[in-house]
Order: C-alpha cells, then sequence, then structure tokens
C-alpha cells in the first residue's frame, strides 16, 4: 500500500534532505536582511525542508509499520493456530503478553504514520496546479487596482496558490465529461490561464497578479486548464484508501491488545 506520487519522485525515502538543509543553513547565515524580513524569509526556505522531512519520515513509517505488522501478525497467527489446536495452553500466559505488546506496538506505529500521512496530504502538494475554487476560479478582476486578485495568496506561504494533495479529487483537476462539453459553448475557455510562474506574480504583486496589466478577454476571472486524465483522482483514491486502510489496522491492534490482556489476566488469574 505504497503511494506514488506521479508529480515528483516517488521514492521519498531517497529525497535529499540534506541539501536543503544546507541551503537552509548558508541563507541563515549569510542574509543580509533583518527583522520581520529576515524571519519572514527563513520560513519560506525552512518550509520545504520541513515537507522533505516529514515525506521520509511518512515513507519510512509506511514501510516499517507494514514489515512489523506482516511480522508480528504471523507470529501471533501461529500462536493462535497452537492454542486453537490446545498445543500452546502451557504458553498462554506468554500469549498473552506476546499479543497485548504487538497490539501495542504496532497501535503507536500505525498512529504515528496515519498523522504524518494525512499532514502530508493536508498541506503538501505537486505544486503544479493552481487552488482554486468550485468553478475552477483561481483569480478575480479588482477593478480598483485593475488587476487580477489572486484568491488564494497567503503572505506567509509561498506555496498557499497551489492545490494540496487532499485538493487533487476535485472535478477541476480531473477530466469531467460535462465540463468538457460545457466548455465548447462557452467564453470561459479563453479564461483559462495557467502560467507557470503564477506564484512569482502573485508574491511580487503582494497578492495581485501582476502577470496582466490590463484584463484579459474581457475575463473577470481566470480560471485553470483542463484536464484530460484522472491521474488527480487516481492518487487521491490511492492516498484516502491508504488511510483508511491503516485505521482499520489501528482498530484490529486495540482489539488484538485487549485480547491479550484478558488472555495473560486469564492465565495468571488461574482460569
Amino acid at each position: 500500500m505504497f503511494i506514488e506520487d506521479v508529480f515528483e519522485p516517488s521514492d521519498w525515502g531517497y529525497s535529499n534532505c540534506k541539501m536543503l538543509s544546507d541551503s537552509y543553513k548558508i541563507l541563515k547565515d549569510t542574509t543580509p536582511l533583518t527583522g520581520d524580513e529576515k524571519n519572514k524569509a527563513l520560513k519560506q526556505a525552512k518550509r520545504p525542508l520541513n515537507l522533505c522531512n516529514g515525506r521520509k519520515a511518512m515513507y519510512g513509517l509506511e514501510h516499517a509499520s507494514l514489515i512489523i505488522d506482516v511480522i508480528l501478525g504471523f507470529l501471533c497467527l501461529i500462536l493462535g493456530l497452537l492454542h486453537y489446536f490446545d498445543v500452546g495452553k502451557p504458553f498462554k500466559k506468554v500469549t498473552g503478553i506476546i499479543g497485548l505488546a504487538t497490539g501495542v506496538i504496532q497501535f503507536v506505529l500505525t498512529l504515528v504514520y496515519v498523522c504524518y500521512s494525512g499532514y502530508i496530504f493536508t498541506n503538501d502538494g505537486p505544486n503544479s496546479f493552481f487552488k482554486a475554487d468550485s468553478k475552477g476560479i483561481f483569480a478575480t478582476w479588482d477593478s480598483s487596482k485593475s488587476q487580477y486578485k489572486c484568491n488564494y495568496y497567503d503572505k506567509d506561504n509561498s506555496d498557499g496558490v497551489y492545490a494540496k494533495y487532499n485538493d487533487l479529487g476535485k472535478k477541476i483537476y480531473n477530466y469531467d465529461k460535462d465540463t468538457s462539453l460545457a466548455e465548447l459553448t462557452s467564453t470561459i475557455s479563453s479564461c483559462r490561464h495557467r502560467p507557470t510562474d503564477f506564484a512569482t506574480y502573485c508574491y511580487s504583486g503582494e497578492g495581485y497578479y501582476t502577470y496582466y496589466s490590463t484584463k484579459r478577454n474581457s475575463c473577470d476571472n481566470l480560471y485553470v486548464s483542463l484536464s484530460t486524465s484522472f491521474e488527480n483522482k487516481y492518487l487521491y483514491d490511492r492516498w484516502v484508501t491508504t488511510i483508511i486502510f491503516a485505521c482499520f489496522i489501528i482498530a484490529c491492534d486495540i482489539g488484538l491488545a485487549i485480547f491479550g490482556f484478558f488472555l495473560f489476566k486469564s492465565d495468571t488469574s488461574g482460569i
């Protein structure tokens, strides 16, 4: 149940976080900025480092929790079969301890993995798609400034204008028959835009898209480009399925720990 990122290196376990760490330290020691400007610059520079570390941690926990679940689960299966055939009755107390310890260990590992995975899912993204509303609008014309306003601009987060992984299941980021057909008879097609430098122009304009100095094709809004595939939906579905399956494993771990506890207790009470 491994998550493959179709937009970035799929093997996050080999991401070079050390390089990002060194770059951050160099910037911290050499930047000529001071005060709030320095803090803001360092905060922006540290974000990709934190995300890289989080990805590696998620990758490692996913592998570790899966391997440990398989090994300990197999051990519990063998012990369960021994008890089923009345072969393991003398080891009832030991089996209870193993079941309790196994349940606790697997519960902790899987829970931490779910937390990390959920964090990356909601706070990280491929930085390839603009964040937009349900209609696909990511920028709106502001007549008072004669510029397009970046609807999802965040002065504290340079990646705020991009969609996160938990956004990629939406129709606007995947092929949709109805939207494509409606496009043929709509003027929206001339208002769709996908510049690679959107974030740069948003930040240089402090939340306003300075790429256009005048209104483009009489467009009141700018829309994200239509997708011709389901890749984003597949990625979204795999990720959600993995988290749900991990939560199911957590429930099983709790059950295993409880079963082990009562098995141990019944043996020590002489039942």
